[in-house]
């Protein structure tokens, strides 16, 4: 049986792809278990500068949780909130994460699939891709730390609409409101995001994994202790090997 999570590191970039085609990419324990798995391995390897998360095939990116899986062990509100809080805990992750992470949204992202793609730093999608959080419609909630992401990316007015209405944006809408950073077509998005990932994993990962850190911690200062923060950063980086050799070059041409 085909491993239901593909790990593998092109150049400087880990690929994590989620491999369950039959069932849509839908995420079940198994997946939970690996995907945390990948994620420890991508995060501790020093030889990896990015991520690129995706699916299998052209149809589905992630179709969300296994429903059939998960109603048939998650049995009362404390078993789904403690399954539920593992998989926030691997968004968190995600999301958190001290390398960038670029989504290859492939096709569908649906429920949890959407929480899922709103993780990632970045999404490139697929022109025949599109995201919809469905929960509402089958009578719940976000339940993986997705609205909360949500609300983020898109701000809290947008954010609502699509919460409540549960309405499926394709790609070009999806670029329109801020839910994609690229649209592409579709037997290119995955190069393209592994081409992304590179352009980010040639640069400094000091410099890069710091950016990460700042932006993250940012959001929630205040904005004297937030730009405090920013003047903290690059003079930590002032002296480092990959500053000093970019400065040398730049005066030795400017000499030139």
């Amino acid at each position: 049986m085909a491993e239901s999570v593909i790990y593998q590191v092109v150049q400087q970039t880990a690929v994590i792809q989620i491999n369950r085609p039959e069932a849509r990419n839908a995420i079940n324990s198994d997946v939970m278990e690996r995907l945390a798995h990948a994620l420890r391995q991508a995060e501790t390897d020093p030889h990896v500068h990015a991520l690129v998360l995706t699916g299998t095939g052209d149809r589905s990116f992630v179709s969300g949780g296994d429903l059939k899986e998960f109603h048939e062990t998650l049995q009362s509100a404390e078993d789904v909130y403690d399954k539920w809080s593992d998989m926030r805990e691997i968004l968190f992750r995600i999301a958190a994460f001290p390398k960038p992470v670029i989504g290859a949204i492939n096709g569908a992202a649906r429920g949890g699939g959407a929480e899922l793609a709103l993780a990632c730093h970045f999404r490139v999608l697929s022109e025949n891709a599109s995201i919809g959080f469905v929960q509402v419609r089958l009578g719940i909630s976000p339940g993986w730390g997705g609205a909360a992401l949500l609300v983020r990316t898109i701000g809290y007015q947008k954010a609502l609409r699509l919460l409540l209405t549960g309405q499926i944006i394709h790609a070009e809408k999806a670029e329109q409101i801020g839910l994609a950073d690229e649209v592409v077509p579709q037997e290119q998005v995955y190069d393209r995001a592994l081409s992304f990932a590179s352009e980010i994993a040639a640069l400094s990962p000091d410099a890069v994994q710091g950016i990460l850190g700042l932006m993250r911690q940012g959001c929630d200062l205040r904005l004297e202790e937030a730009m405090d923060l920013e003047s903290k950063l690059c003079a930590s980086l002032w002296n480092s090997d990959t500053h000093q050799t970019a400065i040398a070059n730049f005066l030795a041409n400017k000499r030139g």
